[in-house]
């Protein structure tokens, strides 16, 4: 396959990079979520987006597993979306958390 040339009129702007940023974040966590919620199989998510020829994103390393640090982070993701759904993911994720780092309990 030829791959296509670079070139540099086409660059993305500051405010293209920053969505498109934005929409990989989404994407990764909503992965991540799926995975870690056991939604979905990430080997199936893998099968799934290559069907489609697209990269598998995660918010982290599925093979390490996640760190306490990256799952905080996604739930502070979705703590800032304003909607019943993302508040739900939190609370599950929240519980994911308190599971897997009882630690972290004050």
């Amino acid at each position: 396959m030829e791959q296509p040339e670079f070139n540099e009129e086409e660059q993305l702007s500051d405010v293209e990079k920053m969505e498109l940023e934005r929409m990989m974040i989404d994407v990764a966590y909503d992965n991540s979520y799926m995975v870690l919620t056991n939604k979905v199989a990430f080997e199936d998510l893998l099968d799934e987006k290559h069907d489609v020829g697209i990269s598998t994103l995660m918010a982290y390393d599925p093979n390490r597993g996640i760190k306490r640090e990256e799952l905080e982070n996604i739930i502070s993701y979705y703590i800032d979306i304003d909607k019943t759904e993302y508040y739900l993911r939190c609370a599950e994720l929240k519980r994911i958390l308190d599971e897997t780092f009882p630690d972290h309990i004050n």
